[in-house]
């Protein structure tokens, strides 16, 4: 039996959905009314984050030392750098630390990764354990590791030698990469840990039935799936490794050649109170930075 509609509700239906111009013009109402809402957040943002890194783009081309006027110097302050031995070794130890602790904790992470990456009783607990490194600041991190590592600590200790772990440049670069793998290598393993469980398990079980074993999975099915996580824990990677500072200061001090580019920085611009080069020093890491993210993620279209 059909149902009319009487005269009432048809009215409230009108009013409910206003047609043509009319629901143009409430869209465009509700609009405005989330831009009122975010401009307070935008504005902090803006506040806090565009204007001073626009800030350190425009002091990077000036002679400033915090108390006098800033000297236009355009590229004086580039040129410099490129000559200083001092900024010249900062960039080393950097590359250094970069590569010698983000290589093994990514790769240890991705194996244990794979290992953790099932359903057997206990494994939450162990995830646990490995991350908790992870919600540890830096400088607790630091200061734990600069008791493990004295001349009568745990480690001299275990390994039965006597290693001046902090004070040799022999041994301080390769004593702060021990302390970042420890505490790096959690993050890590929960990424990798999402994109496993994100990969279809209907593609293991297929290629096992095809006679594929463990290894020739990992390499045909699971490596490749895994490729686009891979590529934002090498992106993400390299990022914490030139933003590291926290265990050059509460261990060596940046001495014995741990000086990387974060305190170079921080000494430039406090210590030496050198403003403008050490801006450009910040934008010099920042288009560092930006072109191996870029090609990163080139390597990746490539290989896709």
């Amino acid at each position: 039996m059909a149902v009319t509609r009487t005269a009432p509700d048809r009215a409230r239906g009108a009013r409910a959905r206003p047609a043509g111009p009319g629901r143009s013009g409430w869209r465009r109402r509700r609009d405005a009314v989330g831009l009122v809402f975010a401009l307070p957040a935008l504005a902090l943002f803006a506040a806090f984050a565009i204007y001073p890194m626009l800030r350190v783009f425009q002091l990077s081309l000036y002679d400033y030392n915090l108390t006098s006027t800033p000297v236009w110097v355009g590229l004086d302050n580039f040129r410099f750098l490129f000559g200083d031995e001092r900024f010249l070794a900062s960039l080393g130890a950097s590359l250094f630390f970069v590569v010698v602790t983000y290589g093994p904790a990514v790769l240890l992470a991705l194996v244990l990764a794979l290992g953790l990456n099932t359903r057997m009783r206990g494994s939450a607990f162990v995830r646990l354990l490995y991350f908790a490194p992870v919600a540890t600041s830096w400088v607790a991190v630091s200061v734990i590791w600069r008791l493990v590592l004295q001349p009568e600590g745990l480690l001299n200790q275990t390994l039965n030698t006597d290693i001046p772990w902090l004070t040799s440049s022999t041994w301080a670069k390769w004593a702060i990469a021990i302390a970042a793998i420890w505490k790096e290598v959690g993050f890590f393993l929960i990424i990798f840990l999402a994109g496993l469980q994100n990969i279809p398990k209907d593609l293991q079980e297929a290629a096992a039935l095809d006679g594929a074993g463990s290894l020739r999975r990992l390499r045909y099915v699971t490596l490749p799936l895994l490729k686009p996580i891979t590529v934002v824990v090498l992106v993400m990677a390299v990022i914490r490794g030139f933003q590291s500072f926290s265990p050059q200061v509460v261990l060596t001090g940046g001495s014995f050649g741990t000086e990387v580019i974060n305190l170079f920085v921080y000494k430039t611009a406090f210590a030496s109170a050198r403003m403008g080069r050490a801006s450009a020093v910040a934008v010099l890491m920042f288009v560092l930075l930006l072109m191996v993210t870029f090609v990163q993620l080139r390597a990746l279209r490539r290989s896709a």
